[in-house]
């Protein structure tokens, strides 16, 4: 696929064009793990709204996104990873991107009430999605799901063994900082590993299997 024919998928057009299509197999029944029940989205609308209000008052909703949590405290976190790593050209620090949003949005279910995580560089206490997105980011800066342990990379082979004890030295997460979901966390990155080991065309056009081969 040529560079232009790939961003015409990122149009609005194609976008709908596909989703529409989605939707058709939803309604159809065809999309083996999901049920759509038109029947119900009026009361889908009613508790979206209903929370929105309750959250945001004057309907002044932040931006929200994996790479806004990543710069908290107004420190492009990224930005300094990307510097220090020194990737060879775009392409392998968008490959690293792609590793790290896709692996770190996985991790980003509630962490619960208690769980904290503190990060070295800034001495700052985190929690919730904010803490998850930095805790992986450190992580992934020093090799945490990499192959050779070091590189700032998502290796198949590497998120395909990780145990939920690996997880929770990552996170800081233990008995006086529990994490909720930790092992199901650790059964999420398995299957991420699992499934890009098992789609070379797709994951490993360039590199290793990893995530990030999307790109």
């Amino acid at each position: 696929m040529s560079q232009e024919a790939a961003y015409t998928l990122l149009t609005p057009e194609a976008v709908r064009e596909r989703s529409h299509e989605l939707l058709r197999l939803g309604l159809a029944g065809q999309l083996g793990d999901w049920i759509v029940d038109p029947d119900r989205l009026p009361a889908a609308a009613d508790l979206v709204a209903e929370v929105v209000r309750a959250n945001y008052p004057s309907l002044d909703i932040p931006f929200h996104a994996r790479w806004q949590h990543f710069a908290v405290g107004g420190r492009d976190r990224w930005d300094t990873l990307r510097r220090e790593a020194r990737f060879p050209d775009a392409a392998a620090a968008a490959r690293a991107a792609f590793d790290l949003v896709i692996l770190s949005v996985l991790l980003d279910a509630g962490a619960g009430p208690d769980w904290r995580y503190r990060e070295a560089a800034t001495g700052a206490v985190l929690a919730r999605s904010e803490g998850l997105a930095v805790a992986s980011l450190d992580a992934f800066a020093t090799g945490g799901f990499a192959a050779d342990g070091a590189s700032p990379r998502a290796d198949a082979a590497r998120l395909g063994r990780i145990t939920a004890a690996e997880l929770a030295r990552m996170m800081q997460a233990g008995p006086g900082n529990p994490l909720v979901g930790l092992e199901g966390r650790a059964a999420l990155l398995r299957r991420l590993g699992e499934t890009v080991a098992a789609a070379p065309r797709i994951f490993a056009r360039r590199d290793g299997p990893r995530p990030g081969g999307l790109f």
